[in-house]
């Protein structure tokens, strides 16, 4: 009697291993399958860039006709441009690369928290580095050398001033949405 009641719970033991196994690996696939979706936020920054630069890029040709700026600032804008591409892909490759389905999660962890570094590195330090000086060369370039007779400068400055704000802005935004998806990918991470 007491072997046929050490049998059942045996039984019942290795019914509650195995039940317990198949709800770890449907966490285990939920959780990558959310990493999937917060890696979209990810992408889209990344494009964003891209379809920004391209913009950009689409608009060097207008100053030909109306001479705003000069060529040397077009082609100092240009190489910035170029530089914030390459540096967007090189701090998006580990990312782009990774497979949240077959990737073990201590390397998703690693990933996620050195391109949130990066990102932040990048909006604490490169940018202001490159924006200052380009901002304030754009207000010299279009305000003071093209000066229009009668107007005062400084009123020329703010079309200037007002579009770097709103460009900040939604930099900004894009910035605080893709450390904010490596950020929850990290949290769900730890969670499991």
């Amino acid at each position: 009697m007491e072997e046929q009641y050490f049998d059942e719970m045996r039984q019942q033991m290795a019914a509650l291993k195995e039940q317990l196994n198949k709800q770890e690996i449907v966490n285990d696939h939920l959780i990558r399958e959310i990493m999937k979706v917060k890696n979209k936020d990810i992408s889209k920054t990344k494009n964003v860039c891209f379809i920004a630069a391209i913009i950009a890029f689409l608009t060097f040709p207008f100053n030909t006709f109306t001479h705003a700026w000069s060529w040397t600032f077009t082609a100092v804008t240009g190489a910035m441009l170029i530089f914030c591409t390459i540096a967007t892909i090189y701090i998006h490759r580990p990312v782009d690369k990774l497979n949240y389905m077959t990737s073990d999660l201590a390397t998703v962890a690693r990933v996620m928290t050195k391109f949130k570094k990066q990102y932040d590195n990048w909006l604490h330090y490169v940018t202001p580095a490159l924006m200052i000086p380009w901002i304030g060369w754009a207000c010299y370039e279009f305000a003071w050398k093209n000066n229009i007779s009668g107007v005062n400068p400084l009123w020329l400055t703010l079309p200037i001033l007002f579009g770097a704000a709103i460009g900040g802005l939604i930099g900004y935004y894009f910035h605080c949405k893709a450390v904010n998806a490596a950020k929850s990918i990290l949290e769900q991470i730890e969670e499991k």
